[in-house]
C-alpha cells in the first residue's frame, strides 16, 4: 500500500506502480482502462516534483508512495561495478537522450559504452529503465538517499538564451573566440606577459579575459579555473614536468589542495586549516612544488597529468578549524598563520577524502589487547579471502564514533563510488545481505587494494589500517541493523571482540 503521505490520487499511485513494473504509457492505458495514460503520468510527475518517468518512479519508491518489488532471480546475479553505476545513475532527472552524456564522465568512459550498458540492462531483464530502477532498490543499487539530480559540474548544460545567444559562443561554458584562446593559452605559458603575446594583445587585456572567464565559471582564482576547466574538458592536462621522486603523503595532500578557490594570498592559511598540517610542512610542500619556478595553475594542470588531483576534487572549502582573517595587502604582509589543531589522520592514509573518520578519533591500530590482522596482499578475492560491506560515507563516520577504537576493522575509502568498504570474514554473511544502511559486496570479485600511505590510482585509500583485525560480521550485521547512537555504544561495551 502506499504511504498515507502521498500526494498521489489512486489511480496515480496504480499507474506508478504498472510504470515500475516496465509497463508502457499504452499498456498502463489498458490496464487502466483509461484513455489517455501519459496525462495521467504528466500529472504525477508535477505532483512529485520531477520531470521524467524515470525520476518519478525513483522518487515514489525512496519516499514508500508505492510498495518496492521482489528482487526474484535478480538477486542472485552477477554485476560488474560500471554496470551498477550505471545502473544506479538511471534515477537522473535528465531526457534520455542526454543521460549517457551525464553518466560518461562519471563512470569515465565514453557515450558509446554507457548507451551499450542501458541497452543490454534492459534486454537482459526485460525491463524498461522504469523497471530496472524499481529492481535496483531491492538489490541494494539505490536506497532513495542519492537524489535525482547529477553532479553539478557534470549537469547537461542548458540551451543558452538572452542577449548573448547565437553570438559566436561555444563550447560547455559559451566562451567568445577570444576567451577560448586565453583560456587554451593558460598551460602553455608560464606568464601573463607570455601568453598575451601569443595572443597579439596587452597584458591587460589578456587578464580581463581571464576575469570575466573566471566569472563565468564561478571562481576568484586561476587555480580554481583551471581545474574547472579541466573537469568540464574544455583543457586538457600536459604530461607532468614535476619530478615524482620522494613524494611524500603531505606534499600530495598539498598539491590536491591547489584546487580550492580562495585567493593566493589565503592559499597558505586554507590548507593549513584544512588538512591540519602546520605552516611549516605546507610551506616546505609549496616550495617543492614551485621550485621549477612553474605557476600554481600549471601545478594543477601537472597533477592531474600525474592522477593525484581528478574531477572529483572540489573547489570549494572544507570545514575550517581556528579560522584567522587575512590582512589586507595595505597592513603590510600578512603574518604567518598560527598552526591549526592537527586533524588526526590514519597511519595508512595521506588523506580522508571521503571524511570517514571522526575528527576526534585516530585509526585503529593494533594494541596489546589486540591480535593484528590478517596478512593481505596487493589485492582480495571476496568470498574467499573477506566480505565486503559497502556503506555510505556518513554511515561509516558515524559508526566508527559510536564505536570504541578497539572495535574498529579495515576500512577503504572507495572514492570513485563514494562509498566505505568494510573488511570482515569470509563465508558468514548470506549472500545478497543488505539492510538499510550497507549491503555485501557480490562474491567472486576481485578488489585491487590501496598501497599503505599514498591512494591508489583511482583514489582508493586505507582510511583505517589492514593491519586491523577484521570486522566481526555477527556484530557488523546488528550494528547496521541498529540505530546509530547509545544503543551501538552500549552493545560494543557489553562485550569483548
Amino acid at each position: 500500500m502506499s504511504s498515507a503521505s502521498s500526494p498521489f490520487t489512486p489511480r496515480m499511485v496504480e499507474g506508478v506502480v504498472l510504470l515500475a513494473r516496465g509497463l508502457t504509457a499504452k499498456e498502463i492505458a489498458c490496464g487502466l482502462g483509461v484513455k489517455d495514460a501519459a496525462k495521467l503520468l504528466t500529472e504525477a510527475r508535477a505532483k512529485a516534483g520531477v520531470t521524467t518517468n524515470r525520476a518519478l518512479v525513483y522518487v515514489s519508491l525512496s519516499r514508500r508512495w508505492i510498495p518496492w518489488p521482489d528482487p526474484g532471480p535478480a538477486a542472485a546475479e552477477e554485476r560488474g561495478e560500471l554496470e551498477e553505476l550505471v545502473w544506479a545513475g538511471l534515477r537522473f532527472d535528465v531526457h534520455d537522450n542526454q543521460l549517457p552524456g551525464i553518466l560518461a564522465p562519471i563512470a569515465r568512459t565514453t557515450t558509446h559504452q554507457i548507451r551499450d550498458i542501458l541497452a543490454r540492462l534492459r534486454e537482459q531483464r526485460q525491463l524498461t529503465s522504469c523497471g530496472l530502477i524499481a529492481l535496483g532498490f531491492p538489490l541494494g543499487l539505490l536506497s532513495g538517499r542519492e537524489g535525482t539530480h547529477p553532479p553539478l559540474r557534470m549537469a547537461a548544460p542548458r540551451k543558452e538564451t538572452g542577449p548573448w545567444s547565437g553570438m559566436g559562443r561555444t563550447g560547455p561554458w559559451k566562451l567568445t573566440s577570444q576567451q577560448n584562446k586565453a583560456l587554451a593559452l593558460l598551460p602553455e605559458s608560464r606568464s601573463f606577459a607570455d601568453a598575451a603575446a601569443a595572443m597579439g594583445v596587452s597584458t591587460s587585456t589578456y587578464r580581463q579575459h581571464l576575469k570575466t572567464v573566471s566569472g563565468i565559471a564561478g571562481v576568484c582564482c586561476l587555480r580554481s579555473l583551471v581545474h574547472r576547466a579541466l573537469q568540464d574538458g574544455i583543457l586538457s592536462p600536459l604530461s607532468s614536468s614535476v619530478p615524482l621522486r620522494d613524494l611524500t603523503p603531505e606534499l600530495v595532500t598539498v598539491w590536491r589542495s591547489l584546487v580550492r578557490d580562495v585567493p593566493d594570498a589565503e592559499l597558505l592559511a586554507e590548507i593549513v586549516a584544512g588538512t591540519g598540517l602546520d605552516s611549516g610542512t605546507v610551506l616546505a610542500a609549496l616550495d617543492q612544488l614551485r621550485a621549477q619556478g612553474e605557476p600554481d595553475w600549471l601545478l594543477v594542470i601537472r597533477g592531474w597529468a600525474a592522477g593525484f588531483i581528478t574531477e572529483r576534487d572540489g573547489t570549494e572549502r572544507p570545514p575550517r578549524v581556528n579560522r584567522r582573517p587575512i590582512r589586507a595587502a595595505a597592513d603590510g604582509p600578512a603574518p604567518a598563520p598560527r598552526p591549526a589543531p592537527a586533524r588526526p589522520r590514519p597511519a595508512g592514509s595521506p588523506t580522508d577524502r571521503l571524511r570517514l573518520l571522526p575528527v576526534h578519533r585516530t585509526a585503529a591500530a593494533p594494541g596489546p589487547d589486540r591480535a593484528a590482522g590478517p596478512a593481505l596482499g596487493p589485492d582480495v578475492r571476496t568470498g574467499l579471502d573477506v566480505d565486503i560491506v559497502c556503506v555510505p560515507p556518513d554511515v561509516c563516520q558515524r559508526l566508527l564514533s559510536e564505536l570504541p577504537r578497539r572495535e574498529w576493522g579495515p576500512v577503504i575509502g572507495h572514492v570513485e563510488a563514494a562509498n566505505a568498504l568494510l573488511l570482515t570474514r569470509p563465508g558468514i554473511l548470506r549472500p545478497g545481505w543488505r539492510t538499510g544502511r550497507g549491503r555485501l559486496w557480490q562474491q567472486g570479485r576481485t578488489l585491487p587494494l590501496p598501497p599503505h600511505g599514498r591512494a591508489a590510482p583511482g583514489g582508493s585509500y586505507w582510511a583505517v589500517s589492514s593491519d586491523a583485525p577484521l570486522w566481526h560480521p555477527d556484530r557488523l550485521e546488528r550494528y547496521l541493523n541498529h540505530p546509530l547512537g547509545a544503543g551501538v555504544r552500549h552493545e560494543a561495551a557489553g562485550g569483548g571482540r
